[in-house]
């Protein structure tokens, strides 16, 4: 008896042993001019460089596979040495399996998580673009009425940018809504600071390690 119940604690040992912990795999397409050169996937918002991967940029693709026990924020970049215009990536690490586009303008899509921060960034090149053409109209205008109905509606646009923002970081207690609260905090009142916190973010933000 005794040497059954050993044989099956053995067995417990090594199936829990053997277990793989989980993994995202990141498939990205480049712009083939890339070729040769480095992609990196970099920690943040406090990257170190014993932290960063790397792998080789081959007909115009690249592949990393990284450990996704821990949730955390990273961004995928290009080697400077690249002689076309790219945009830096951000992603977010979790089990699973993740598309990527690095060209002019960067996108991803798999993974939960991915998904809404891919709506964030959505929604906030949305409010920027049309600002950007609000500006440019005003500067074509000199009734000051339309004017101020310009600079109403550019209002308007980041006004529902920052609740869109809200409601993904309420909905996200976790690394990606830590990460969104960090960066967008200052323009936050006190009262939704609050809100926030009493919901727990702060235990999310990212903090730099002493």
């Amino acid at each position: 008896m005794a040497r059954r119940i050993a044989y099956i604690l053995l067995v417990l040992f090594f199936a829990v042993g053997c277990e793989s912990s989980p993994t995202m795999v990141i498939r990205g397409t480049a712009p083939t001019e890339c070729n040769g050169l480095n992609a990196y996937l970099v920690p943040q918002p406090f990257p170190k460089a014993e932290q960063v991967d790397s792998t080789v940029i081959r007909n115009g693709r690249f592949e990393f596979k990284v450990d996704a026990s821990q949730v955390r924020m990273c961004d995928i970049t290009i080697s400077r040495k690249s002689k076309v215009p790219f945009q830096r990536l951000l992603v977010i690490v979790e089990q699973g399996e993740l598309e990527a586009v690095i060209d002019e303008v960067s996108d991803s899509r798999g993974t939960p998580l991915n998904d809404e921060l891919a709506e964030w960034k959505r929604v906030m090149s949305e409010a920027g673009n049309r600002a950007d053409e609000l500006r440019a109209e005003i500067t074509l205008q000199s009734d000051e009425t339309v004017i101020d109905s310009l600079k109403a509606e550019m209002q308007r646009g980041y006004q529902v940018a920052g609740q869109r923002t809200i409601e993904i970081i309420e909905r996200n207690l976790n690394p990606l809504g830590g990460f969104l609260y960090m960066i967008n905090e200052r323009t936050f009142d006190s009262e939704l600071r609050q809100h926030l916190v009493d919901l727990g973010i702060e235990e999310w933000k990212p903090k730099r390690e002493k």
